[in-house]
């Protein structure tokens, strides 16, 4: 699920400064080690890296009251399994390319109102590209700014990401006391910081993350006619942010995952394959330009 609510941190020219900075470029690695599986054709181990990036802008139309948002993501994925029955290896990468396109018009008392519109490509590239191989998302949030220490704000997203069109209710949250600063998108992250300065930030963050994507199944000998693969998970641990140089940060993190859960669908979008995976450690490394 991607909820471009960044943007909701433009500095409010009213009143109140922004509670923290905007990300227009990140760039990150995770590593998944090893870990065995269960799934109803047998038991295995697999590895899985993933690659993300993600740049971002928001730009003035009408006198700061109205801004155009824009934002390009790309996820790779990959993953190495081998099937212990019948030493059956599968090693494959999977693309990920999300645009969305929105508007945010401030609003009377502090208020924001953030609309945006989301087309995702995900396909591993194998055959010419379907309408099968896209998902679209549609949100729309309102936020308040109802100090110099606290924002939040409610909405809905209505995704096609996890297969079938679902409606999300969502609920943001930004914090910042002293040195302390919060932040959450629920339900699709929290974090919880401790700022030392400008230069350095440690804090603890929960992200729930996963993707819909149209594949090809060569490797299986199978009359099912898969082609939907989706994976979900829950990242849990620290996270350490420094400042490099100028505008330019490094992150690093890890900790463990829960509820790693893949599965392999058919046309008619019927669970066919379900992969269930013992929690296991992550690691986490990123560059990122804030503003």
């Amino acid at each position: 699920m991607s909820v471009s609510l960044n943007a909701q941190e433009l500095k409010d020219t009213i009143t109140y400064n922004r509670l923290h900075k905007f990300p227009l470029l990140t760039l990150d690695q995770f590593y998944y080690p090893n870990t065995t599986f269960n799934t109803n054709i047998g038991q295995g181990e697999i590895e899985v890296n993933e690659q993300r990036l993600s740049m971002q802008a928001a730009i003035p139309l009408k006198g700061k009251k109205t801004y155009l948002f824009s934002s390009l993501n790309y996820t790779l994925f990959h993953y190495n399994t081998v099937f212990d029955q019948n030493s059956l290896t599968i090693n494959e990468s999977y693309h990920s390319i999300q645009y969305s396109l929105g508007l945010i018009k401030i609003l009377p008392k502090q208020w924001k109102l953030i609309f945006n519109i989301t087309p995702t490509l995900a396909s591993d590239f194998h055959n010419n590209l379907s309408s099968e191989d896209f998902t679209f998302q549609i949100s729309a949030l309102a936020t308040k700014r109802s100090s110099q220490s606290v924002q939040y704000g409610f909405g809905l997203a209505y995704t096609s990401r996890f297969g079938n069109l679902t409606i999300i209710p969502l609920f943001s949250l930004t914090y910042k006391r002293d040195k302390w600063l919060t932040l959450a998108v629920i339900p699709a992250y929290i974090g919880q910081y401790f700022e030392f300065n400008d230069k350095y930030k440690v804090g603890v963050k929960a992200a729930v993350g996963g993707d819909l994507y149209n594949v090809n199944f060569d490797e299986i000998n199978s009359p099912l006619n898969l082609n939907k693969f989706s994976y979900s998970r829950v990242t849990l641990g620290p996270e350490f942010v420094f400042k490099l140089i100028g505008d330019l940060y490094v992150n690093a993190g890890g900790g463990f995952t829960v509820r790693n859960v893949f599965e392999v669908e058919d046309r008619q979008q019927n669970k066919k394959l379900e992969f269930t995976f013992k929690n296991r450690m992550f690691f986490n490394l990123g560059i990122r330009i804030l503003k």
